[in-house]
């Protein structure tokens, strides 16, 4: 009999692709009028991608209240709070730091638009409850989406259907229906034109800037966060002690050294990209993170602004659990992931979810010859797989070592992100505003009680001057 994850890759993941804009975009909307767009997760390699939705829907004539949330709704956030921040002061972002200080943002919108995170389930019910609609994107890296509650889920891809459909299937979840799922492509690296990422004028200037060899390749580690990784792990294998739990992450830990002896040995240009916990979350501080890489003298630390350039002049990505082949892949360079086999993850279904691939399983070196599950942390990517000590011979000349075909490229696009266009910004807002045409114009929720209390409270503040609007 199939498992749960096998039924799913046949039943599953059919999410209406994105049809194109059918709206008049010139028109004034005016069922539509005001939302609430909260932030989700802090990425410092681009902190503001949200604003390209903020600023499109205002130009579209939404009214926008644009909302960060503070650590009391999201752990994964900038520690700087909203008035430390001149970009976001400019925007006139306010700072919700609990459930009361949502509900006081919600008044007078029809809507709230959510950046998806996993805490965000409380709030969706509160805004049902108060008769707004509901709708979240996806803005975050890796494989994060959670539909926690809302109508309407705009989603990156259409495994991210399958994803879904899983994960509410494993944990009793309510289903969120096929034809309300709308795959819009991923805005993680759509910058607001007045805060794209510094750029370098070519390979060598970036590497003058790290101080690497621009004849030698530029290969990439990405490891998961030191302190985050080890305390996650006691959470994910309870049923291990502690000195069982310190030698699985030292497993890992002996493993990256091994990863940049190999690098040194090829005499290969090594760059270190910390995992983005390293700065926003909870479970670990930069600094410590810094001070664990610096062991590697002969490796270079990225300046997380630098995460675009990086993309731009790497030649190979390099990991045992990460993720970071979604990036890769994205920008057309090769990932290798280094024995990833010989530790398993956790048994739980978090981990299991990237078996829902449909693309050939193990990297695409083999796709076409020897598809193989070679990697239970990430089922199947553009790049190769290999033991450490073969590591150095494929970094001598990464390209020609391990090359991606234009059509296992396109297939893994497909797959994980969707679209590549750099659109993914005007398909969301173009969804928003259907979305609310089609429910306000259909239903008596603008007309509800609480809509109308809230109006009415948000007109007295105005009128005491104690509100923006």
């Amino acid at each position: 009999m199939p498992t749960a994850v096998h039924r799913l890759k046949s039943d599953f993941g059919k999410a209406e692709p994105w049809k194109g804009d059918s709206l008049d975009r010139e028109r004034s909307f005016v069922k539509l009028q005001r939302v609430l767009l909260l932030s989700g997760r802090y990425l410092k390699e681009n902190p503001y991608r949200e604003l390209n939705i903020k600023r499109l829907l205002e130009q579209r004539g939404v009214k926008v209240k644009f909302a960060v949330p503070g650590r009391g709704l999201n752990k994964s956030v900038t520690t700087e709070p909203v008035h430390g921040d001149p970009v976001l002061m400019r925007e006139g972002a306010i700072q919700l730091d609990g459930e009361w200080d949502f509900r006081l943002a919600m008044r007078g919108c029809q809507m709230v638009v959510f950046s998806t995170w996993r805490s965000y389930l409380s709030l969706t019910q509160l805004a049902r409850a108060e008769g707004r609609l509901t709708i979240n994107f996806c803005a975050s890296s890796g494989l994060d989406h959670w539909t926690h509650g809302v109508e309407r889920c705009l989603i990156r891809s259409r495994f991210i259907a399958r994803q879904l459909h899983y994960m509410e299937q494993m944990f009793n979840l309510p289903v969120l229906p096929d034809d309300q799922l709308r795959v819009v492509g991923s805005i993680q690296y759509e910058y607001p034109k007045d805060h794209q990422p510094p750029e370098f004028p070519d390979r060598e200037a970036f590497c003058r800037h790290y101080d690497l060899d621009p004849s030698r390749p530029i290969a990439v580690l990405f490891p998961k966060g030191i302190e985050s990784f080890h305390k996650k792990v006691a959470l994910w294998l309870p049923h291990l002690n502690k000195q069982q739990v310190d030698a699985y992450n030292q497993w890992f830990l002996d493993k990256y050294t091994a990863i940049c002896d190999q690098a040194r040995k090829a005499h290969c240009n090594l760059l270190i990209k910390m995992h983005p916990s390293a700065y926003a979350s909870y479970n670990c501080e930069v600094s410590s993170e810094i001070r664990y890489w610096q062991r590697y003298p002969w490796t270079r630390i990225l300046e997380v602004e630098h995460t675009m350039p990086m993309y731009r002049y790497m030649d190979v990505g390099l990991g045992i659990n990460s993720h970071s082949a979604l990036e890769a892949g994205l920008f057309n360079k090769p990932f290798i992931y280094v024995d990833s086999d010989q530790q398993s993850p956790p048994d739980t279904p978090h981990f299991k979810n990237i078996q829902l691939c449909q693309l050939p399983p193990g990297p695409s070196m083999r796709w076409h010859d020897n598809p193989s599950e070679v990697n239970p942390w990430f089922w199947s990517w553009l790049g190769d797989f290999c033991r450490v000590e073969e590591l150095a011979e494929k970094l001598v000349d990464p390209i020609k070592a391990v090359p991606i075909r234009a059509e296992d490229r396109q297939a893994f696009i497909d797959e994980f992100w969707g679209m590549d266009d750099h659109m993914a910004s005007e398909r969301i807002v173009d969804e928003i505003i259907r979305f609310g045409e089609e429910r306000i114009g259909a239903g008596s929720r603008w007309f509800s009680k609480p809509h109308w209390r809230g109006l009415m409270v948000d007109g007295l503040h105005r009128l005491r001057g104690r509100h923006d609007w």
